[in-house]
């Protein structure tokens, strides 16, 4: 944390490296949205393994004037593609060219600029333009993660990792078939290239260009049905941001569908009512944040892509309704838990998806507008497609629509695959002003089906106890998303004797060695002119900074 003597502004992510690249824009004068870009970007070269440019995202948008925007720059299935095309090929879905969505982040990155920036488009590419072609280290969270994600279930010898058959891949991280030491400095020189294009030229050279022909030739090469007028025609589009009142004390405003930002703000609404606050380490406390996102869970299956679904506004609309909390929190049994179907007030069916190429970035600046965004390429290196001229990591969206597939899970018709239509994301970035309508927090997190419940309890961290955005994000996470039928809780970090009284009560605990979500947050005090931004304490290289 750092306190200057005037502080104008603030920047978090996951990168230490590249919050300081958000906050140089800052002291340039740029805007939260400026440094929100060449932070994103700057993660996106380091970190190409959970996001880039060759996916897309959410941002959720307070204004100066206090207003909010909603941005959906989500990747879209392609035209053509079909569910039939997934027939007998399970795989498909999460790996090669049928995976592949058409990538949205650019033109996100445009509408910010476009509404919001005042640095010129082309210095907010340099700093990633540097780190590409001049390098950076490979990380033991890199390493970590190479070692937990890429290697067969049966083994933990890297010589079986995935990474080391991939044609570019390899290049990057290994040497003489064996990975490079921890420390090491990665190079990405054609990535460099088309980041200085883009600068250059603008998004229309992704979309129409000669990155575009290359993109799409590399999906067509791995058996996918992409074409160049899928990314000729990409368009952004708004959606209606989502609030609610917290205890009168708050309000929480998050995106809506395609976002998970209803399921989100569902939890929070049940979780009002709760007064009893004891503190987050209690049993009773544990056991009503798990039954909330079991409530919450079981109606996210209901979201889709809104111009597919109907009914969709009106759905999320109940869902923030302080009588609807009400109802769903005089339902919960404060001693024993429900026959799994009571959680389900619409439907029966409640699998969540898990992703996990995904990450979150917060900026803040001194005029008053903030920015949270959450970007994806859904699962680690996403289609595991780079194009080659390029070395853009293309994403695998198409994983997150709802349809058997590896993972096991039952289709959820709402999230069914369509042509043109953007998969249903956990994605919830959130935003909390006070009851004067004052700036107080943003956050958000990666992690797949964790994200919601991660954002709920570093909410509620602030809004009930106080924390600040280290404290909130230092606490032990619990999971429950009701199917599979466990509650996740970290090692250490959670006393035994919540846990055995949880058993009790018809949880079944499964003890994980950490939490798969990756948080982060800015906080601000109005009283003191106090910002302070935190990345994920879980993380060796995560990290803010305030200026």
């Amino acid at each position: 944390m750092n306190k200057p003597s005037h502080p104008r502004g603030a920047v978090t992510c996951e990168l230490k490296s590249a919050s300081a690249i958000g906050a140089q824009i800052l002291r340039e004068g740029g805007s939260a949205a400026d440094a929100i870009i060449a932070t994103t970007l700057a993660v996106g070269t380091v970190a190409s393994y959970h996001s880039g440019i060759g996916g897309g995202g959410f941002a959720i948008v307070r204004q100066p004037d206090g207003g909010y925007r909603s941005i959906d720059f989500r990747s879209a299935a392609p035209a053509a593609l079909t569910s039939a095309m997934f027939i007998g090929k399970p795989e498909a879905t999460g790996v090669g060219g049928l995976s592949v969505a058409v990538p949205g982040e650019l033109r996100g990155f445009e509408e910010l600029h476009r509404k919001y920036g005042r640095l010129p488009w082309k210095r907010l590419f340099q700093p990633s333009i540097e780190l590409a072609r001049d390098g950076f280290p490979f990380t033991e969270d890199l390493m970590r993660l190479i070692r937990t994600n890429t290697l067969p279930k049966a083994t933990s010898d890297l010589s079986h990792s995935w990474i080391l058959k991939h044609p570019i891949l390899r290049e990057m991280y290994t040497k003489n078939g064996s990975f490079l030491p921890i420390g090491s400095i990665l190079t990405r020189p054609k990535l460099a290239h088309a980041l200085e294009l883009i600068a250059e030229n603008g998004a229309d050279v992704f979309y129409n260009g000669q990155l575009a022909k290359d993109l799409v030739d590399s999906v067509a090469a791995e058996g996918g049905v992409m074409t160049l007028d899928d990314l000729k025609n990409y368009r952004v589009r708004e959606t209606q941001p989502l609030s609610i009142d917290y205890k009168g004390k708050y309000k929480i405003t998050s995106p809506s569908a395609p976002a998970s930002g209803g399921a989100f703000l569902l939890a929070l609404n049940v979780l009002s009512n709760y007064t009893g606050i004891g503190g987050p380490d209690t049993v009773e406390d544990s056991h009503m944040m798990i039954e909330s996102l079991k409530f919450a869970y079981a109606q996210r299956t209901l979201l889709g892509d809104p111009n597919f679904v109907h009914g969709l506004e009106a759905a999320q609309d109940e869902w923030t309704k302080s009588e609807v909390g009400r109802d769903l929190y005089s339902r919960i049994l404060h001693d024993s838990t429900l026959p799994s179907e009571l959680y389900n007030i619409n439907r029966s069916d409640n699998t969540v998806k898990p992703d996990h190429g995904t990450s979150n970035i917060v900026a803040v600046d001194s005029g008053g507008l903030v920015i949270s965004i959450t970007t994806t390429i859904t699962l680690w290196w996403g289609s595991r497609i780079v194009v080659p001229s390029s070395e853009i990591v293309l994403n695998d969206s198409i994983e997150d629509f709802s349809q058997s597939n590896h993972f096991g899970y039952l289709p959820t018709p709402a999230n069914y695959v369509e042509g043109n239509k953007r998969p249903l994301s956990s994605s919830s970035p959130f935003i909390i002003e006070d009851c004067e309508g004052r700036f107080r927090y943003a956050g958000g997190a990666a992690g797949g089906s964790r994200i919601i419940s991660c954002n709920v309890q570093q909410a509620r961290n602030f809004m009930d106890y106080g924390m600040d955005p280290l404290q909130a994000l230092s606490y032990h996470r619990l999971h429950d998303q009701i199917a599979p039928n466990e509650t996740h809780l970290e090692e250490g970090l959670v006393n035994g004797e919540v846990a055995a009284a949880l058993e009790k009560m018809g949880h079944k605990i499964k003890w994980l060695p950490r939490a798969g979500s990756v948080g982060c947050a800015i906080s601000y005090d109005p009283e003191i002119g106090l910002y302070q931004a935190e990345g994920e304490p879980r993380l060796a290289e995560s990290g803010g900074q305030v200026i």
